[in-house]
């Protein structure tokens, strides 16, 4: 009997939020169904990675601060507790322009993907990304010979797209067969 292919799952859950609230209402999905829905039955899914950024936190935090960053904390730790999850934040940081910077995300996504594909624990790389400083990374991981399988929404850049093996956009089935299940309250 042949061993069956292993995926590792990598969501930019900044990117991910963004597909979900401006292409899909904001819907709010299952990951682990996601998970389980986007990897082919002949493989197995090695574990899922998600990467969110815990929302800057000022000193002087009002109310409405406070509660969305307990709000994603909540989410995360629900996340933690999924069977083959792993969690990783970074940090949002405010520069003296006042402006928002992402910090950690992708580099922990970058050496995650590397050492994974370098040790030949998974065969392929499934991507929800679509940020363009990960080109040299696919490239790296398509010369070590692993197959690599873009998720995306509608605003990608075509050079994530022709660099990838396989590149899917995130439709309207793969979302209405994630959904949450709303039914209960926990």
């Amino acid at each position: 009997m042949m061993k069956r292919e292993t995926v590792g799952i990598f969501i930019d859950g900044d990117y991910f939020d963004g597909i979900l609230r401006n292409e899909f209402d904001s819907q709010r999905i299952d990951f682990f169904t996601f998970s389980q829905l986007i990897v082919p039955e002949d493989m197995q899914r090695f574990r899922t990675y998600y990467y969110k950024s815990v929302p800057y936190l000022s000193v002087d935090a009002n109310n409405g601060e406070r509660s969305r960053n307990e709000g994603v904390e909540k989410f995360l730790q629900s996340l933690r507790h999924l069977p083959r999850f792993k969690v990783r934040t970074g940090e949002l940081t405010k520069t003296v322009d006042g402006q928002y910077k992402r910090k950690g995300v992708n580099v922990a996504m970058a050496i995650d993907v590397t050492r994974l594909c370098s040790e030949r624990v998974v065969d392929q790389v499934f991507l929800v990304c679509s940020d363009p400083d990960f080109l040299p990374l696919i490239k790296a991981v398509r010369d070590m010979g692993t197959i690599v399988k873009l998720y995306h929404g509608d605003n990608v850049p075509e050079r994530m797209l022709a660099e990838c093996d396989e590149a899917i956009r995130i439709d309207d089935d793969i979302i209405t067969r994630s959904l949450r299940d709303t039914s209960w309250s926990g």
